[in-house]
């Protein structure tokens, strides 16, 4: 028989917190608690929790009989004061009755065994909670309402609709049935190919929004870096002089830009000759912030020309094949071309620290991929697991095209078409071994 299982539901701070338990002695360990019998389903109840003869809260308790609930079994819920005490003692309380503590994500988990969301789903709602920020919230909540298995579910449908006809005929050994023409095959298999494309070429930027985007501010000495830093965090975050080398460390502050998560990386000016070991290591952490960004601001004075190591510096930007911004600097101060305004298909934007000028059309330039990258629909994926089914099952179609162009026989390219669907039900999780939800659930947090 399935446990039942109870865990705190809410976080640290506030005055009220929910205590939930979910399973089959949901209702046999609410009655005894609260000395109540008659439960009206999903409506709360202020009433009084007993610990022995003595009460423990005055309380609102929620009752949501089994299949009516989160998990799709019984559940009760506790809003109780948040006092460390009450919380603790409220647990011991339902332990002792018969129910034993959550694992991480285990309410989650037997939601999704009991049908009441799909992977994709369950995977929004652990974005959702996770969700610091504008975009990432609507990044999860694409996840969490349905919509993208709405989307893979027509790919789903399309796909096995497409099989059935193959496989019926293949069946039909006195060729009764109209033969399928190639012609309609290809154009079924690449109508369901091109959603699949569209969905996991947004992984990149969907990744970008859900963990932040990594952007390195890089130089020479001098050239403003840390102003830079200051004036898009708003704040003085870096320390600024006119003394070359004042950054010798990595500086990080993250910001919102436009609702999405904007790590930026302040480093150490990079020069051919550094004056110690302290710049030297400086240095070495500069290189590999910039190796690890997504995006590389490159930052120089516009009031003086473009020197050697700059010159050798951008080579090495360029060399990455990374994203990169070259930030003209110092644009209060008497111009001086530096060689780079038309730097091929890198963007250059004028700014000032001193001033302000130029600081709003850089925030927009940086986060211009991550505006603009949707499928037509909206969609987008972040989750590596998603891509990587995604992947796999364009693998399948891609084959199974090849295979018709081939002559190779309905059987051949049939099966590649059952590996490309079950790629896509191991998307939603109706093919995914238990060890696998093991570890996709335990990411969850305590309580849901």
């Amino acid at each position: 028989m399935q446990t039942t299982i109870c865990a705190l539901a809410t976080g640290m701070g506030g005055a009220v917190a929910v205590v939930r338990t979910s399973g089959p002695a949901v209702l046999r360990i609410l009655n005894a608690l609260t000395r109540r019998q008659n439960w009206e389903p999903r409506k709360q109840i202020f009433c009084t929790i007993y610990d022995g003869e003595s009460v423990l809260d005055k309380a609102l308790v929620s009752y949501f009989p089994n299949p009516h609930s989160f998990t799709g079994e019984d559940v009760a819920e506790f809003a109780v004061h948040a006092s460390p005490y009450i919380k603790g003692r409220l647990l011991e309380l339902l332990c002792a009755a018969g129910a034993v503590p959550a694992k991480r994500g285990e309410f989650s988990q037997r939601a999704f065994l009991n049908g009441k969301m799909d992977l994709l789903e369950a995977q929004g709602l652990c974005d959702l909670i996770a969700a610091g920020n504008k975009a990432s919230h609507r990044l999860a909540m694409a996840g969490l309402d349905g919509a993208l298995s709405a989307r893979v579910g027509e790919m789903r449908t399309k796909l096995t609709e497409l099989l059935a006809q193959i496989e019926v005929r293949l069946d039909d050994v006195d060729e009764e049935m109209t033969p399928l023409s190639d012609e309609f095959i290809r154009t079924e298999i690449n109508s369901v190919l091109v959603h699949i494309k569209a969905l996991a070429n947004t992984f990149s930027v969907g990744r970008l929004i859900k963990d932040g985007l990594r952007a390195a501010i890089v130089g020479a000495p001098n050239g403003g870096k840390s102003s830079l830093l200051n004036a898009l965090v708003g704040f003085d975050r870096a320390i600024v002089a006119d003394a070359c080398g004042t950054t010798r460390d990595t500086v990080e502050e993250t910001l919102e830009i436009n609702g999405q998560k904007i790590i930026l990386t302040d480093t150490a000016g990079i020069r051919e000759h550094a004056l110690d070991p302290a710049e030297q290591e400086g240095m070495r952490r500069s290189a590999r912030a910039m190796q690890s960004a997504d995006i590389i601001l490159f930052v120089l004075d516009a009031s003086r020309a473009l020197t050697d190591e700059e010159r050798t510096l951008w080579d090495e930007i360029r060399r990455t094949g990374k994203r990169a911004l070259i930030v003209l600097n110092k644009t209060d101060l008497p111009y001086q071309p530096c060689g780079l305004e038309q730097a091929e298909q890198y963007a250059v934007l004028p700014v000032s620290c001193k001033t302000g000028s130029g600081i709003d059309a850089l925030k927009k330039a940086i986060v211009r991929d991550t505006d603009e990258a949707h499928t037509a629909d909206g969609l987008m994926i972040s989750n590596l697991r998603h891509y990587e089914s995604l992947l796999r099952a364009q693998t399948e179609l891609e084959s199974a095209l090849l295979r018709l162009s081939a002559n190779a026989g309905g059987e051949i390219y049939a099966e590649h078409l059952r590996g490309a669907l079950n790629h896509l039900k191991d998307l939603i999780g109706e093919v995914t071994p238990d060890d696998v939800l093991g570890v996709i659930f335990s990411k969850f947090c305590m309580g849901k």
